[in-house]
């Protein structure tokens, strides 16, 4: 669309008058000027020392707004500063710095939405199926630990494309044309998607040395992808922080940085501090509609925290979740069985100092991801050092893990 004239009737201005300025105490106002700039340039450099020059103590370590990250907005580091050998500015500088570095190299890697110069990353490996892929190695070991755990909730991506379209609809009747529960054709599509996940006969991700991968997928998937409009096979999905904290706090401690914690908005912690502070983290509980911090879980030494919901909890849950006027919400926690949104509880709180978050997220997903709730399964996870914290009758219930220090 064109731009259009502005109305014309507009009234004209007045013509510029020429006013001549006063030749007296020019010297008096020149010293003024030149009194008020360095005034001026004094407190710009003030204003540049209280930012360079960091304080002591515990800080939020942004990443730098010039890198223009994506995804930026989704952590939290928080830093105790000048607990090591380097000055506060100096270690907030370098940290700032590598943290920066390293958000935008995970971000990029797990990414399924975008293409980079460079990097094969997940979004590539679904653009190049039945092709030998060198990735990054992080990426590969992200791709060996779902193989040893088993896991086949990584193949769900084309049913994921359908839950991002329900977590951004504006009202429920724009429902229809993707949630499953309410469209039978919507359903039909969800069944042949989850048979497909299910079969390594029909998509798998082969690992070869080297770092190499080929996504197997098979010529009947193909066939219904080109079909159907599906363009991914792969995706971490609502797994995706997971891998990318543990990605974060492998990069900071290898440099030497570890007192302090690092937390997304969707529930994975890293405490990468082994100093002995104790720290604390918030249990959050549903009782029908309302949400309310019922307990706190503090502890001390390296953490790893995994925190699943089935409900809205900040304003960034907006990409995951979509409650109904009814009451009922959807969720990313897709089953593998059909596709669809399942939560065995409203909430449950995985932990481990020897496993990251990565790893308690796959181990996790089969627990929660259930139409009934299985306290044996918790057991059996507590004899292999993995704790767990979920609430009965509006009480928490502690699950502690056997190797716990």
């Amino acid at each position: 669309m064109g731009r259009r004239a502005g109305n014309r009737n507009i009234p004209r201005p007045k013509p510029v008058e020429k006013i001549e300025l006063s030749k007296r105490h020019i010297k008096q106002r020149t010293i003024l000027t030149a009194l008020l700039l360095v005034i001026g340039m004094a407190a710009l450099g003030y204003a540049l020392y209280s930012y360079f020059a960091a304080e002591s103590g515990w800080q939020e370590i942004a990443a730098d707004n010039a890198a223009a990250l994506s995804g930026r907005e989704e952590f939290v580091l928080l830093y105790e500063l000048g607990s090591g050998d380097l000055s506060a500015s100096a270690e907030k500088k370098a940290l700032t710095a590598l943290y920066t570095e390293a958000l935008q190299t995970s971000y990029r890697l797990f990414d399924n939405d975008m293409l980079y110069e460079g990097i094969s990353n997940v979004r590539y490996i679904n653009q190049h199926p039945n092709e030998t892929i060198t990735v990054d190695a992080s990426l590969y070991q992200a791709f060996s630990l779902v193989q040893r755990c088993g896991s086949r909730y990584l193949y769900l991506a084309p049913a994921y494309a359908y839950y991002d379209n329900i977590f951004y609809c504006h009202d429920d009747s724009e429902l229809v044309n993707f949630d499953p529960h309410l469209s039978e054709a919507v359903r039909a599509d969800f069944d042949a998607l989850a048979a497909f996940a299910r079969d390594p006969g029909a998509v798998d991700l082969q690992l070869l040395d080297g770092n190499r991968v080929v996504l197997k997928v098979s010529e009947a998937y193909l066939q219904y992808a080109s079909a159907n409009g599906v363009e991914s096979f792969i995706d971490f999905y609502w797994m995706k922080n997971a891998f990318m904290t543990d990605y974060l706090a492998q990069r900071l401690t290898a440099d030497g940085y570890s007192a302090g914690c690092i937390s997304s908005y969707d529930g994975f912690v890293r405490n990468l501090d082994g100093r002995g502070t104790q720290y604390a983290f918030a249990l959050y509980n549903r009782s029908e509609q309302t949400v309310y911090q019922a307990e706190t879980m503090r502890y001390t030494g390296p953490e790893s925290i995994v925190f699943l919901r089935g409900y809205p909890l900040n304003s960034l849950d907006s990409r995951h979740y979509y409650e109904l006027a009814d009451g009922q919400i959807r969720t990313p926690y897709l089953d593998i069985a059909d596709g669809l949104n399942r939560s065995a509880l409203d909430n449950l709180v995985m932990y481990s100092g020897e496993r990251g978050c990565a790893e308690l997220a796959l181990r996790a997903a089969p627990v929660y991801i259930s139409d009934s709730f299985r306290e044996d399964a918790l057991r059996a996870l507590a004899e292999e050092g993995i704790g767990s914290i979920y609430f009965e009758d509006g009480k928490a219930v502690y699950v502690t893990p056997q190797e716990k220090r």
